[in-house]
């Protein structure tokens, strides 16, 4: 579950822009014609342990190589990436179905606002990689395995020979460099990004001969992207620019997927250069996991007392996208937690998911005052009265 970078007011419209879902037959079909290209919209090390190899003659496979989500757009943005996907149907895949819906969304809306940039199509396969596999139980075009973050760790089709399984493994340990396709150990790449000067942090294959000397030295183990020296490219898409050319953005700036009003100064390519919103009691946290609950950030948040948590929600499909409004106690509440945001020796994490809790994910916290002239309710308080927490964040319809 991943928001791609695209949270807030930066999200694209399902509703308007969402790929066309094909059933698994279809799209099996559509794999083997030409003047098509399918886009796996996983992460890099999910991929490298299986994905669809078309058969030859048909569909040309492009592997974004991400090592987080958020280097998808960017990927897409590419002059390079474009230029493979003019006037080319283009499929995307994914595990379940459900990053797809806004990769697909985001590529729609893009060429939308590029006159230059058309593809013939986009589409999806309906229920993901998973479906899939259910549905040509001895495999299709699919090879190696799906990664799945659940607790069976990867799928294989049903009816697949061994041998055959064991043929189509291309992923090596970090290690030893023999064929390997499990991730055990919780073991990640150590390299630093030219980039960024951050740890790449990618997970890594170690087979089970070199757990212990991949546990002795962390510091060795490398991922196949930076061993290869892949960067990812630097330019994001004008987002915003792009929603306000397609009238997403309307008059008056009023976003129609989030609901929220666009203030101009907010989206300027520097950060720095963004003024200090005001200190109030309403702090936006955005880059939430979709998994997130009320009581995990309220735990994130220690001392601080939050008030209420207004999940914020897709205007069309009334679907969290991974932003909340936190309506804290006090000003001084709120004080904490943003001076605690802005300390790198102490910054605000929420678990990534349930079970997982070892596994953390920075958030991003800021002043958030209401929009001058924007109505209160009786209280003179937000959000309305009507308003009803909730532990989880709404599904949509």
């Amino acid at each position: 579950l991943v928001g791609y970078g695209l949270e807030n007011v930066k999200a694209p419209s399902l509703r308007r822009h969402a790929g066309k879902h094909l059933e698994a037959p279809d799209y099996h079909k559509q794999m083997q014609q030409k003047d098509t290209v399918i886009i796996d919209v996983r992460n890099a090390y999910e991929s490298a342990i299986g994905h669809f190899q078309p058969p030859p003659h048909g569909a040309t496979l492009l592997d974004p190589k991400m090592r987080t989500s958020q280097d998808f757009p960017k990927w897409l943005n590419a002059p390079s990436t474009k230029d493979q996907l003019k006037n080319k149907t283009v499929m995307m895949y994914c595990t379940g179905g459900i990053r797809c819906e806004r990769a697909t969304a985001l590529l729609n809306q893009i060429q939308e606002a590029e006159d230059d940039f058309q593809t013939k199509d986009v589409v999806m396969v309906r229920g993901g990689i998973e479906r899939y596999l259910k549905t040509f139980p001895q495999g299709g075009f699919w090879k190696g395995k799906n990664y799945l973050f659940d607790k069976r760790m990867e799928q294989v089709p049903s009816q697949k020979p061994t041998a055959t399984l064991q043929a189509d493994v291309d992923s090596t340990c970090c290690v030893c460099h023999t064929p390997h396709a499990q991730y055990r150990g919780q073991h990640k790449c150590a390299q630093l990004l030219p980039s960024s000067g951050l740890v790449c942090a990618v997970p890594v294959i170690v087979c089970d001969a070199c757990q212990e000397v991949a546990t002795q030295q962390p510091h060795s183990l490398e991922c196949p992207l930076c061993k290869e020296g892949y960067q990812t490219p630097s330019t994001a898409p004008d987002l915003v620019g792009q929603k306000r050319k397609c009238g997403v953005i309307g008059t008056g700036g009023m976003d129609l997927v989030t609901g929220q009003k666009v203030q101009n100064h907010l989206f300027h390519h520097h950060t720095d250069s963004h003024p200090q919103q005001p200190p109030s009691t309403r702090l936006f946290c955005g880059k939430l996991p979709l998994t997130i609950t009320a009581s995990s950030l309220r735990q994130a948040f220690g001392d601080a007392k939050i008030d209420t948590i207004q999940w914020i929600v897709d205007h069309d499909t009334r679907a969290f996208y991974g932003s909340a409004f936190c309506h804290m106690a006090t000003l001084e509440d709120a004080k904490q937690v943003v001076k605690e945001s802005n300390n790198n020796n102490k910054v605000i994490q929420v678990p990534l998911t349930k079970k997982s809790k070892s596994k953390r994910k920075r958030i991003r916290v800021a002043y958030a005052p209401p929009p001058v002239g924007e109505k209160k309710d009786d209280t003179g308080r937000r959000p309305p009265v009507a308003y009803r927490e909730t532990e989880y964040p709404p599904l949509g319809t």
